[in-house]
């Protein structure tokens, strides 16, 4: 199963909407995690015909008011992913003990890091061609049976970084 993952696309939508057309023709996702600013932007994503899955950003009114939840755990395969936007912000010791895969955003920052067999990937964002003095990038999680690979791309589909791990009832290893 592939999940494209976005973040902080800041009403971008045209970009938003390239990299989510390169996902569903190109890697052929079957959902599409967005984790956070602008909640709104990915409302027409659902008509590509995947599931779409949204945190809001921390100023979200939704968030402030606590009308929308900051957090989202979703059970893909037997495996924890959790979405947030604000890593810092809303997750707990706790929150990591009970996840496989902790997805946030809120820094602009594409990473992936494997801490103890707990995969933490943030896809950057989608704001514009240079944010915070970041390009714009974006994730793909294959999760299969064994095998979990974590992909970040570039908005022109290059790839940037990947790490493949192996499921095993600790967690999460590299292979």
């Amino acid at each position: 199963m592939k999940i494209g993952i976005v973040s902080d696309s800041h009403k971008n939508i045209k970009m938003l909407e390239n990299v989510v057309n390169w996902l569903v023709s190109k890697q052929h996702i079957t959902s599409l995690y967005h984790l956070g600013d602008e909640y709104e932007d990915v409302v027409d994503m659902k008509d590509h015909g995947i599931e779409v899955v949204q945190v809001p950003g921390i100023y979200h009114p939704q968030y402030l008011n606590g009308s929308i939840e900051p957090k989202i755990i979703e059970n893909v395969l037997g495996l924890r992913i959790m979405l947030v936007h604000a890593f810092e912000k809303d997750i707990t010791k706790e929150d990591m003990a009970i996840t496989d895969i902790i997805l946030h955003g809120h820094t602009h920052r594409p990473e992936i890091k494997l801490d103890r067999g707990l995969l933490i990937l943030n896809p950057g964002h989608l704001k514009s061609d240079l944010d915070k003095n970041v390009k714009p990038s974006f994730g793909v999680l294959d999760i299969q049976d064994k095998d979990v690979t974590a992909t970040l791309y570039s908005t022109d589909f290059k790839e940037i970084n990947k790490v493949h791990c192996i499921r095993s009832e600790q967690g999460l290893y590299k292979s």
